[in-house]
């Protein structure tokens, strides 16, 4: 895939994880998400005024973030998983120029990152697969597609890509994943795992 240019709670175990890695990628995405901060198209500068581990068996992450509790877009009510997306409420198709900041290997736009307005993480950003066709938020083989092909663009251990679903705090239905980069290491990433060929084979 090509490109072109145009912090909630998270489980951790410990910061800094190494000396970072960049791709052009990377770069690009930060300086725009700079740029666009610079020029004041967020609802409000980044400012986490705490974080801490959460004692126990998952070490979550909290972090305090005020004015994304003051200061973001009122949330969509969502009454069920399989609700309908509705071009009267607000929609991904309504975002302004200044809010999206690259175009995923198409011309004509439909699958972009923008940032994300009201940010929990240093350039936390939304990629929008298929945004012209108003897909309600629910994960499709193509969104998923596109989430594990941003991988393969960064080469930093802090980037993450992530979905929170309709009736699991998703504020917007309209297709999205978050995407951002956090400098602490997350549960999947130090819990004990098995191939799946080897669960296979054993079932």
């Amino acid at each position: 895939m090509s490109y072109n240019s145009s912090t909630e709670t998270n489980c951790a175990c410990s910061k800094d994880i190494k000396k970072d890695e960049e791709s052009n990628f990377d770069l690009v995405l930060k300086e725009k998400w700079m740029e666009a901060q610079k020029n004041g198209v967020f609802r409000y500068i980044l400012n986490i005024q705490d974080s801490k581990i959460l004692e126990g068996k998952y070490h979550f992450l909290v972090q305090l973030n005020i004015d994304r509790g003051y200061k973001r877009r009122s949330p969509e009510n969502i009454i069920s998983m399989n609700q309908p997306f509705n071009e009267k409420d607000f929609n991904f198709t309504k975002l302004v120029s200044e809010e999206q900041i690259m175009n995923l290997n198409n011309t004509d736009k439909d699958d972009i990152i923008a940032i994300n307005a009201s940010p929990i993480e240093y350039c936390h950003s939304l990629l929008l697969p298929q945004r012209c066709k108003q897909l309600p938020q629910l994960v499709t083989k193509h969104s998923l597609l596109k989430a594990i092909e941003l991988f393969s663009l960064s080469l930093s251990s802090y980037i993450r890509v992530a979905f929170n679903s309709l009736c699991a705090f998703a504020s917007v239905n309209h297709l999205h994943w978050h995407l951002y980069y956090l400098r602490w290491r997350m549960l999947l990433e130090y819990i004990p795992k098995r191939h799946t060929r080897t669960l296979r084979r054993n079932m």
